[in-house]
């Protein structure tokens, strides 16, 4: 499928998408929401394809026949201990899962569903005020379930339209489900000013546990700016989409490519009822810009990997009660992290 092929998004979207995979809300991340690159990309390097190994379009093994394509992808990133503003510190470990296939219903139309998850493990350490605003941890394992659907049209051989709606369940583990739903949806239009350049432009629409409708525009970006040179936002792991930020790209070989990225994250969740009883049934909130490096390898046509380490600024951590009202936000110190993604398409 094109988004488990062209990996990085509530969800998560969420540089966010995002993307979601603009960035995804609603969920624990804004990349979970916005996984699906949508927008394939067009420019490919101009670089000598090894003979028997993995080709720059992995479509171009696809048989002409082959109406349906399914994908499955993986990864995890760990996220080191940071300080929090007021006392306090606090890690997380991010397990991302996704599946789905994509429809070939005609030379023009394609239909994508899919379904994701994200499990965010928080260790929280020492006191502080939003520690103490929580009656003691704030929260520990949160959850995001995400299906999605999504119809990709090309419109001619310049124009591309994508209309994608989700529900996603995000809460910490013992949260109250019928209380922990929402649902949005994105759309993008893209044109192809040469085989170098697709510029778009896109946007998310999505309710958000206890708060206002999300609304946020994002470009859709894929230039070739030399023979191995890419600066774009369609190219990222699925679990991880950049679709919410962007990515400066160089590819080594055909199998070999190393980036520079950055994406807006927010990740938004309903809490359970425990501690304090102003919290109790609460909603939960972190965003963060993160910045990163991501080696990407295929080692054969329809698999890839990548590894990729960076750090996250701007973070901020926030604890509502019940009905939205905000009862403390703190920022975070710069928070390294590393992590590994893979996905197969078949």
């Amino acid at each position: 499928m094109k988004q488990l092929d062209h990996l990085l998004s509530p969800g998560l979207l969420a540089m966010l998408g995002m993307l979601g995979p603009v960035p995804f809300t609603g969920s624990p991340a804004l990349a979970a929401q916005d996984d699906g690159q949508y927008f394939e990309s067009t420019a490919d390097p101009d670089l000598e394809a090894p003979e028997g190994g993995a080709t720059s379009n992995p479509d171009d093994g696809l048989e002409g026949d082959q109406l349906v394509t399914w994908g499955v992808s993986g990864g995890d990133i760990y996220q080191f201990r940071s300080s929090i503003d007021g006392g306090g510190s606090f890690s997380v470990n991010r397990a991302f899962l996704a599946g789905g296939f994509e429809y070939a219903f005609s030379p023009s139309l394609t239909l994508d569903f899919d379904l994701g998850f994200e499990a965010d493990s928080y260790v929280f350490n020492g006191g502080g005020s939003f520690a103490d605003e929580a009656g003691g941890v704030p929260w520990t394992t949160t959850l995001d379930v995400t299906l999605a659907a999504a119809a990709r049209w090309n419109i001619d051989d310049t124009w591309r339209f994508v209309l994608k709606g989700f529900v996603s369940w995000a809460g910490e583990q013992d949260a109250e489900v019928g209380e922990s739903f929402t649902g949005g949806g994105n759309v993008g239009v893209a044109y192809t000013f040469s085989d170098d350049l697709t510029l778009g432009v896109g946007a998310l629409i999505a309710a958000q546990l206890e708060d206002d409708v999300l609304f946020i525009p994002s470009p859709v970006v894929d230039w070739r700016i030399s023979e191995r040179l890419f600066m774009s936002n369609v190219r990222g792991p699925v679990n991880y989409p950049t679709s919410s930020g962007l990515e400066l790209i160089y590819y080594l070989s055909y199998e070999l490519n190393v980036s520079v990225g950055a994406r807006y994250e927010l990740r938004r969740f309903r809490l359970n009822d425990d501690g304090n009883p102003r919290t109790r049934n609460g909603v939960g909130q972190e965003r963060s810009i993160p910045l990163w490096v991501r080696l990407e390898w295929r080692p054969m046509e329809k698999l890839r990997l990548h590894l990729l380490a960076g750090c996250s600024f701007w973070e901020q951590l926030q604890i509502s009660d019940s009905s939205g009202r905000q009862l403390n936000e703190q920022d975070v110190d710069p928070a390294p992290f590393i992590g590994c993604f893979v996905g197969f398409e078949f």
